[in-house]
């Protein structure tokens, strides 16, 4: 075809060398080298699996696509004066100019990605974790590499050892020299043809690179006109020849080599037609852009316009190759999706249909919730209103009710009352319990404005601390007025009023919520607060809410309702408030001390495990029950220092009570609990002629409403101090008083808010006592001695001074932004340091953002009566689908230790634990015996208790935390945040619950930053000589130590507790352990105790701060944090990941439908992958 002149060749390649020599002198040497500056040179070591990073890339782009809102609602773009600077500052980083000014145009343009990244980062910050998650791995400045990084953003694990040698080294050689994606790789090497023939197998990949039709790999190849190779050209080129059929030419430019693979051994070359089976290999250059260069080399090929006259094809595509490099070098890589177009993975018509059903479904849930929101106004004007008051006046039956009405103290005290509240817009009411002014006063006020002509306009709300208070009074008041309608109530969950109700009976809660919601009761008239003496943090705020709505709502009057406990604080707060007393009316109540009925009672409680009473407190016992029978002192000694109350003592008393009485009547037990009130009525069964009720706040409506109904015989009734207040049971005569009650009280060395059972107070107790004059003269029978009595605390301390305020913070944080500001205002402030350390919890958790702003995570918890870091847990174990053992671990976390350990058989004990070990994990031990306890109670509680007590497992404990579990759960579905009718051990709510990766990232979640770190120290790491060279030697347990993340007093070495399972272990796949308690005694000991993945910090504890230049991640804040060494690309992945899991959660929370963000999700399934394996591979993939 041509004459060859075998000097043209060698003048070409000279040419270009010098040329190339040149260009290298007078480029400029940016220092790109990858570093990892000395603060992270010691730090544990952050991976990610080449296949885990496709997978999380592609979850993230998925993600976008379902929840494009995942950033804020106002769009934000890069300002047209901060461009030129950050072109200049990219540069200096290594990118190129067409890649920095790629950045600069795609943050300039309005999108979820844009608005995210410069919300949460400075301008540079913002275009370098953009580049760093877009640009190809391969095209990144050498310092934003792994320190071990290859060009080839493709190579992973390509095969799996079931296949033969042949088709591995196939594989391995395409995917890792050739640069072909594995993918393609892995379904071109099906037709066992093609792993026969490297040729054919390098035409195959080049037809699919250009994305032909394959047709016969071994179609008739010697039709097309061909030339064979000259040997002086390839000289000058110094190509060589590896094997009889695979040429391999050196490019004197471009930093790439050209192979050559002839289909037949007489090295011929096509001319035209089917292109020749060509690849190339570099170093240096990416994969994708050598598949760029090489599609257009086919390209051109196929057109016919590659070879120019007098070329060869090897000098031709020389040429070709090295002009395209010359325009990648000036204009930059062209983009990796374009170059791989036939190779990526094309929807399917049904996953563009799950796209768009998973997208469509919130909106869906949303039209289908209903608008919450208050009631029309009445449609009847004032008249007519009046008109069916007196109508109803008129009646017998009312008539009936109102001669009962007028015995009570309230009647008396009616004009008074009117009276001063017609001249003020606050009062204060201060009535003994029995006078009636719960449900008096409410009725008085609306009579007073139907009779005056104001009846179609009075809107009252009178509230009350508890479910039951608010159901029992609505239900009395309705009666006394025929049931006219004229009578609502609110609780949540349940609701009962229409445009008719004047008096509407809520929870403290509901009110608070109401308000929370921005209505300002521009339609209210009356708001009545009872039982404000309690002081709980409900009614604290609610005080605080009504004394700034008065400054605003001028119509609005309040009435505060109260015991006569410590009323002057109320009168004083709303700026002298005027004050009504109302005496009371109860009948006679005889007190009866546990030494004065004890003697009667044929029970004594066993002593076993009671140290006898020495000679003082023996001479305590006869001075209190003026008895010197031995039995009978031992007996008050055991029962009064019980911890728990005894149910036996209260049969036997109940049993006392219905044989001493011949007429039947209403006993009323108080309980601290929900578990005592089910062994109390498990105790009581054998009592004849009786009733045994529950009463307790987890009871359905119609469940509580049972207790007012009258019986034929005995009615008893086990209830908590829901009974305390404001509810009147007819029947009841007598009161037996156990004197506990439950309390939130904040534990400080776990910083838990828990439940503790304790000592009433005298006032309490006094309540309590009230309930049996009521209706006749009763008997009150105190469970506790006077000299008990005597040592009560007066008043309750206010529940705001003695609790974690985290969740008041987050309330207040919901309602009004302003945390201190506003809580500062409340009757009883808080201490600023309380509220700093409630706010500092509050970002640990997640629940705030930086800026102090509300998260998703934040109204999740805000929704939520349990404690925040229990609460995250579950929200996130909802989420992920592993709800069954977070439901146990939260109720470990809540009660004492699950394990006893005698002093005498401490050894034993350690042991019987540890055949539970699991997890490296000290909480999953626990959960891995409740478990097994739990399958044992099938078979009988015999075998749980004998299983138990071989372990030296709590019986107690157990049913604490299966009690626990429940409460939880019912919780949950009260807000409806799972579906109704579910149990802990649902299938859907447990999908992954047997990833114990998840599990434990879950419990981080909850317990950050509750971190220790694990260090082997450099002079403990020893090698041993062995024939083969040296080996590390396996150290001891006692060679690890730790240090707690946080700074300050509360870092430092630590210990791990010698009862931790992990005390012993020498072996840690992660440097990271989560605790739940940190105890000092001889040492800072670590109690409770979890090794964690490096994934769960990364994914699940503080803010991920990406450090591009330094090669690391710093995870917290200044207060508490870890370090990792990691390509910062993973830190990008991992915040691109938490951030779109709050964009779902936001919409989760507007949508009411927690489950909606688990179902067939991205996001959560990439973080199931990064837990699996700790970033080192996963089934999910």
């Amino acid at each position: 075809m041509y004459e060859a002149d075998p000097f043209a060749a060698r003048k070409v390649v000279t040419e270009r060398q010098e040329q190339a020599a040149r260009k290298k002198e007078e480029a400029t040497n940016n220092n790109n080298k990858p570093s990892t500056s000395n603060e992270y040179s010691s730090a544990p070591e952050a991976k990610m699996a080449s296949g885990l990073r496709d997978l999380v890339e592609e979850s993230i782009k998925k993600a976008f696509e379902l929840y494009p809102e995942a950033a804020d609602s106002s769009p934000r773009v890069l300002e047209d004066e901060q461009k030129s600077a950050l072109l200049k500052q990219l540069q200096t980083f290594g990118f190129s100019e067409k890649q920095a000014d790629t950045s600069l145009k795609a943050l300039s343009t309005p999108s979820a990605l844009t608005t995210t990244l410069l919300s949460s980062f400075e301008p540079l910050q913002a275009c370098l974790e953009f580049m760093i998650l877009h640009l190809p791995e391969c095209d990144l400045p050498q310092r934003f590499l792994r320190s071990s990084n290859s060009s080839n953003p493709f190579i992973s694990s390509v095969h799996s050892g079931t296949e033969d040698l042949k088709t591995r080294w196939a594989v391995d050689k395409a995917v890792k020299e050739c640069g072909w994606p594995a993918h393609i790789v892995k379904e071109l090497v099906k037709d066992h043809r093609l792993v026969e023939n490297w040729g054919f197998f390098q035409r195959a990949l080049n037809r699919a690179l250009l994305g032909r039709t394959e047709d016969d790999v071994n179609a008739d190849i010697e039709t097309a006109e061909t030339e064979v190779v000259d040997e002086d050209e390839l000289s000058a080129y110094e190509a060589e020849f590896v094997d009889k059929t695979h040429l391999v030419v050196p490019l004197p430019i471009a930093p790439l080599e050209l192979h050559v693979v002839f289909l037949t051994e007489d090295r011929a070359l096509p001319l035209r037609g089917e292109p020749p089976s060509i690849y190339l290999t570099s170093k240096a250059i990416p994969a994708y852009v050598r598949l760029h260069i090489l599609s257009q080399v086919l390209s051109a090929f196929l057109n016919g316009t590659l070879i120019d006259p007098g070329e060869s094809v090897i000098m031709a595509a020389v040429r070709f190759i090295e002009e395209q490099w010359a325009d990648i070098e000036d204009n930059g890589p062209p983009e990796m999706s374009q170059v791989l177009r036939y190779f990526m993975h094309r929807k399917t018509e049904a996953e563009d249909a799950d796209i768009s059903e998973v997208s469509a479904a919130p909106q869906d849930k949303r039209r289908g919730r209903q608008q919450k929101g208050g009631t029309r106004g009445d449609d009847r004007n004032d008249a007519t209103v009046r008109l069916e008051f007196e109508k109803l006046r008129q009646k017998k039956a009312y008539t009936d009710i109102l001669v009962a009405r007028k015995r009570l103290p309230a009647f008396a005290a009616q004009e008074n009352f009117l009276n001063v509240l017609g001249k003020n817009r606050c009062m204060v009411v201060v009535g003994e319990t029995g006078c009636g002014k719960t449900t008096q006063l409410p009725q008085f006020v609306l009579d007073s404005l139907i009779l005056a002509g104001h009846g179609s306009e009075v809107s009252i709300i009178v509230t009350q601390p508890r479910r039951l208070s608010a159901l029992g009074v609505a239900a009395r008041v309705s009666a006394e007025r025929l049931e006219d309608g004229s009578v609502g109530y609110a609780i949540r969950g349940e609701s009962k009023q229409s445009s008719r109700t004047k008096l509407l009976f809520c929870t403290t809660g509901v009110a608070l919520r109401r308000l929370g919601s921005g209505d300002k009761l521009q339609n209210v008239t009356h708001i009545i607060v009872d039982e404000v003496h309690e002081r709980s943090v409900d009614g604290d705020l609610l005080l605080l809410e009504l004394k700034m709505l008065l400054q605003n709502n001028k119509k609005l009057k309040v009435i505060l309702m109260s015991a006569t406990i410590n009323h002057e604080v109320f009168i004083k707060y709303f700026n002298d408030a005027p004050l009504l007393t109302i005496s009371g009316f109860t009948h006679p109540v005889k007190d009866r001390y546990l030494e004065d009925y004890l003697p009667s009672l044929p029970y004594r409680p066993s002593g076993k495990g009671v140290k006898r009473p020495s000679e003082k407190e023996r001479e305590a016992l006869v001075s209190q029950a003026d008895n010197t029978d031995e039995s009978l002192l031992l007996a008050l000694h055991v029962i009064s220092k019980a911890d728990r109350v005894d149910v036996e003592l209260i049969a036997a008393l109940v049993k006392h009570i219905t044989e001493s009485n011949t007429n039947p009547g209403g006993i009323l037990i108080f309980l601290p609990g929900v578990q005592e009130i089910q062994a109390c009525l498990n105790a009581l069964k054998s009592v004849p002629n009786a009733k045994a009720l529950p009463l307790h706040a987890n009871l359905s409506s119609d469940e509580q409403r049972a207790v007012f109904a009258p019986t034929p015989g005995w009615k008893i009734i086990a209830a908590t101090n829901v009974a305390e207040t404001s509810i009147t049971i007819d029947d009841v005569i007598y009161v037996i008083d156990s004197g506990k009650v439950k309390e939130a009280q904040y534990d400080p060395e776990n910083g838990l808010t828990k439940l503790e059972e304790q000592w009433v107070t005298r006032a309490a107790a006094r309540q309590r006592r009230g309930r049996a004059g009521r209706t006749k003269p009763g008997i009150c029978y105190k469970l506790y001695t006077r000299k008990q009595e005597s040592n009560m605390q007066p008043f309750p301390i206010p529940e705001i001074k003695r609790v974690a305020l985290e969740s008041v913070a987050l309330s207040v944080k919901v309602t009004h932004g302003d945390v201190k500001d506003f809580v500062s205002q409340a009757i009883d402030p808080p201490a600023m340091s309380a509220l700093d350390h409630a706010l500092a919890v509050l970002d640990e958790l997640g629940a705030i953002s930086p800026e102090g702003n509300l998260t998703p995570m934040g109204q999740y918890l805000a929704m939520l009566p349990v404690d925040l870091r229990l609460g995250k847990m579950l929200v996130l174990g909802a989420i992920f689908q592993c709800l069954g053992p977070i439901l146990t671990a939260a109720a470990i976390m809540s009660s004492k230790s699950l394990f006893v350990s005698p002093m005498d058989k401490r050894e034993e004990a350690s042991q019987a634990r540890a055949k539970f070990a699991t997890g490296n994990s000290d909480i999953l031990t626990d959960l891995n015996a409740y478990d097994e306890c739990a399958r044992l109670r099938e078979k009988g509680t015999s075998r749980v208790r004998a299983f138990c007590e071989e372990n030296f497992i709590s019986t107690s404990t157990i049913r604490d935390i299966t009690s626990l579990r429940q409460e939880f759960l019912s919780t949950l579905i009260s807000l409806n945040l799972i579906p109704r009718g579910s149990t802990p051990s649902s299938p859907s709510l447990n999908t992954h619950s047997s990833r114990t990766g998840l599990v434990k990232a879950v419990i981080l979640a909850g317990l950050w930053p509750r971190v220790a770190r694990v260090v082997l120290p450099k002079d403990a790491i020893k090698f041993d000589r062995v024939q083969a060279g040296t080996v590390q030697r396996a150290n001891e347990a006692r060679e690890y130590k730790f240090f707690d993340i946080r700074v300050g007093d509360q870092g430092g070495r630590v210990f791990l507790h010698p009862s931790s399972v992990l005390f012993r272990s020498a072996e840690w796949k992660s440097p990271f352990v989560a605790f739940f308690q940190k105890q000092q005694t001889t040492k800072l000991w670590l109690r409770d105790a979890t090794e964690v993945p490096i994934y769960a910090i990364l994914l699940f504890g503080g803010p991920v701060a990406v450090k591009h230049v330094a090669g690391g991640l710093t995870i917290g804040n200044k207060d508490a944090f870890v370090k990792l060494r990691a390509w910062p690309r993973i830190g990008v992945l991992v915040n691109q990941l938490r951030r779109l899991l709050d964009a779902q959660l936001k919409q989760s929370v507007e949508s009411g439908d927690i489950m909606s963000v688990s179902s067939d999700n991205p996001v959560v399934k990439a973080v199931l992958a990064l837990l699996e394996g700790d970033g080192l591979g996963s089934d999910l993939q």
